[in-house]
């Protein structure tokens, strides 16, 4: 029997660091992305567009139905800091893919893959990726900053309904200052835009950035603990690297060995 695992975001940052990553080489590796990933099967989807969330969702009920799954795993990973800067100057198309990526898309996909993976009676993890901006929201950053607290919202409310005791589990994963092509894309952006850009300015210029390698070493770590059912798990570099400003830091979860 084989592990399934699916990534959305899978062909850059955090998400293709967490392909190269898995730590059996046995297990069936898919990426959901709109350009692929060299190790991984493909499922191409561009998840701001909801026309395409019928697709996945139906892969994720016909592969957990058809392969005798022993265990599934779905990191949605994927995220977008387009129609960045004050409200009233973004693109309303591109602010409104936006939000229907960083916000709707795992919410109706997460949905999908629990429900798939119970109809087939398999275990399974869900883990959301969020952010430090759903707690401290961002100027510049709305939808996103938005997005990621209803993410952490949607992980402890279907935490609480599936309980302890149940197969299925949720987390929620918050990677602190990882040096993502997200984060260089706020790195590059006017701080009069984007205020944080030159909290992460600084971090890379102290070489303070987590790589996405740790955090996706750190991510498979947090699976492998059986953390609580809707847990928030912090990753990566530690609130110190943007200015203290985010609070205490954040302990380390540990890696697990190369397979």
């Amino acid at each position: 029997m084989t592990a399934i695992v699916w990534v959305t975001g899978a062909s850059s940052g955090i998400g293709a660091a967490f392909v190269d990553a898995a730590p059996d080489p046995a297990a069936r590796v898919i990426g959901i992305s709109r350009r692929p990933h060299p190790r991984a099967e493909h499922l191409p989807a561009d998840l701001g567009d909801p026309a395409n969330w019928p697709v996945v969702e139906r892969h994720f009920a016909d592969v957990l139905a058809d392969t005798g799954a022993s265990r599934a795993a779905f990191l949605h990973c994927a995220g977008s800091v387009e129609a960045r800067g004050p409200l009233a100057a973004t693109d309303p198309d591109a602010y409104t893919h936006a939000v229907l990526l960083n916000s709707a898309a795992g919410q109706v996909l997460g949905r999908a893959f629990l429900v798939a993976a119970e109809k087939a009676s398999v275990p399974a993890t869900l883990l959301m990726c969020s952010s430090p901006a759903a707690t401290n929201p961002r100027a510049g950053l709305s939808h996103y900053s938005a997005g990621k607290a209803a993410l952490e919202v949607w992980t402890r409310a279907v935490g609480a309904e599936l309980g302890e005791g149940s197969e299925r589990r949720v987390l929620c994963i918050v990677p602190h200052a990882t040096d993502t092509p997200m984060v260089r894309a706020l790195i590059d952006a006017p701080e009069d835009q984007v205020p944080v850009s030159s909290l992460f300015r600084t971090a890379a210029a102290n070489s303070t950035l987590a790589t996405p390698q740790q955090v996706a070493h750190e991510i498979w770590a947090a699976i492998d603990e059986r953390r609580a059912q809707g847990a928030v798990v912090h990753v990566g570099a530690t609130a110190v690297a943007l200015g203290g400003d985010q609070g205490a830091a954040i302990p380390r979860a540990r890696a697990i060995p190369e397979a």
